[in-house]
């Protein structure tokens, strides 16, 4: 499973950063999770990537907030056939953005993609889904922004398998513990206690940001 941040408010060099976050998971199909805030930035970094954006079969959006949502006006520009699959939350925003995708809605755990599991519904200050990916050291856990709570996403997803790695947005997590034990944790994006987590897990922090490339 390959792992490629594309919108993230830090970049490496050739990249542009921006407040949201995106990341593109090549598997047995190309699957995009959210989409970042601004088309014009995540054309950029696609471009710069070398990816074309009708090569990408699904986009999943992890909650209904535009530094997750509102990239996808270059996504649905470029590409008519690809599946998008929102929460029933989600408000009229997200299904003009898809244009002519075809739109699913996500009521339950259920499969994405092989081996891609969305965690289904997450309650929270804002409803979210979380990818959980199935690699041979176990299951990578892509989020979003965790406003329910990384120990709740974390929690949802050990469904699917042990968790081996915990990738994106913690916002203001208080529950850290969650993090306990896992071998790979990389916060990024909205993250506001990075200090206290590279802190309390100097092992097993990895910094990421849009450009970064993850082999699992």
């Amino acid at each position: 499973m390959r792992l490629h941040i594309v919108y993230d408010n830090t970049a490496s060099d050739g990249y542009r950063a921006h407040w949201g976050f995106a990341c593109l998971i090549d598997g047995k199909e190309r699957v995009l999770f959210d989409t970042g805030t601004d088309p014009a930035v995540l054309q950029f970094n696609m471009e710069h990537a070398g990816v074309d954006p009708d090569s990408i079969d699904k986009v999943v959006l992890s909650h209904d907030h535009d530094d997750h949502r509102d990239g996808l006006a270059y996504i649905s520009a470029n590409n008519t056939r690809a599946e998008l699959f929102i929460l029933p939350t989600f408000g009229p925003e997200a299904r003009t953005l898809a244009g002519k995708m075809t739109i699913r809605e996500v009521t339950e755990p259920r499969e994405i993609s092989p081996g891609m599991h969305s965690t289904g519904p997450v309650e929270g200050v804002a409803w979210e889904q979380a990818l959980a990916l199935e690699t041979d050291k176990g299951i990578v856990l892509v989020v979003g922004c965790s406003h329910p709570g990384v120990h709740k996403l974390i929690e949802a997803a050990r469904r699917f398998g042990e968790i081996h790695a915990v990738l994106g947005g913690l916002h203001d997590s208080d529950r850290l513990e969650a993090l306990d034990g896992i071998p790979f944790v990389a916060p990024c994006h909205c993250t506001q206690r990075t200090a206290e987590v590279i802190a309390r897990f100097p092992d097993t922090y990895r910094k990421v940001n849009a450009g970064t490339v993850l082999e699992f």
